[in-house]
């Protein structure tokens, strides 16, 4: 069965978000643009589906935007948030208007908490520091005021106390990003650096990954006890492949071998090469020379020893 919708695209489909990308480019170069060679929108910019707008009063209006856009396109839905005591959030940038500038800030949801990866937690420094240095890094490179970054620095203090952190840690974070800030420059030197992934299970792995910092390899390290896994069920291989054993049901003579393919798959293999009277496993051989009994593969086979990856 094949469903076809009768409008937009699959939630999920690779292509999906390309295909937003280029119709909402197309309406901006259709429709967008006008306005703005008629100067009645004096700044327009769009991230993913969020779009700040700054428009001429004397003009238009906001109803009027929001009527001429929604007219575009009877299958686009657009919810407008006008400023409130001269203030506007636009994703994590709050923007209060003054009479002759405009102030910025850093913009936390009310649904935002100050949950990150416990310091005590068995994941990668890397991993756990990530979010602080994120914040951090917005902090001294957004253009806020000096109050706001004091009101940023405040808050990230609190959130690394309150997941463990030491607070010398943090600071210390702080004056590496400030330092490589202020030295940052373009780079002339081809990044070629490659990268290669370890499963991070305790500390001792850094014994290991020490080894490549001379290298030309970039190291990433994954974790193995993710929520997913935790939450998923397991499941249980009832095709396994390794080494397994047959056994003639006349003599009990036993056949050893390693096998990549399942060893339901080997089984019917060997019983195959008997019925067919062909000699290509040694098993098959045996049988046929002998001319003994073979059985079911409940009868027969054993599996001696499993493997994720073996080769026949």
């Amino acid at each position: 069965m094949i469903f076809q919708p009768e409008k937009g695209i699959a939630m999920g489909s690779p292509i999906s978000s390309t295909m937003d990308e280029v119709y909402l480019q197309y309406i901006e170069e259709t429709h967008v643009k006008q306005w703005l060679v008629s100067e009645e929108i004096a700044y327009y910019k769009r991230y993913v589906d969020d779009i700040l707008i700054i428009y001429d009063q004397s003009k238009t209006n906001e109803q009027v935007i929001l009527y001429e856009i929604t007219k575009i396109d009877k299958n686009l839905q657009f919810q407008m948030s006008m400023e409130e005591n001269n203030t506007i959030n636009d994703l994590d940038v709050s923007i209060h208007r003054n009479n002759n500038s405009m102030d910025r800030s850093i913009y936390r949801k009310p649904t935002c908490t100050d949950t990150t990866i416990q310091f005590s937690s068995n994941h990668p420094y890397e991993h756990k520091i990530a979010a602080f240095r994120y914040y951090i890094h917005r902090m001294i490179t957004f253009p806020i005021t000096e109050k706001s970054k004091q009101e940023e620095w405040n808050t990230i203090l609190n959130t690394a106390k309150n997941n463990g952190y030491p607070v010398n840690t943090i600071i210390d974070l702080r004056t590496k990003l400030i330092a490589k800030k202020c030295r940052q420059c373009p780079s002339t030197i081809p990044h070629n650096k490659k990268w290669v992934t370890f499963t991070y299970f305790s500390p001792m792995v850094r014994r290991i990954t020490n080894l490549f910092k001379q290298s030309n390899l970039n190291i990433a390290l994954r974790t193995t006890n993710t929520l997913q896994q935790q939450l998923s069920e397991r499941r249980t291989n009832t095709n396994p492949r390794g080494i397994y054993k047959l056994k003639c049901k006349t003599y009990n003579d036993v056949y050893v071998r390693q096998s990549g393919r399942s060893i339901n798959v080997r089984h019917k293999e060997h019983t195959r090469y008997v019925r067919t009277n062909n000699p290509l496993s040694a098993y098959a051989l045996h049988i046929l020379q002998n001319r003994y009994e073979y059985g079911t593969m409940a009868d027969t086979l054993q599996l001696l020893k499993t493997y994720q990856m073996a080769h026949a």
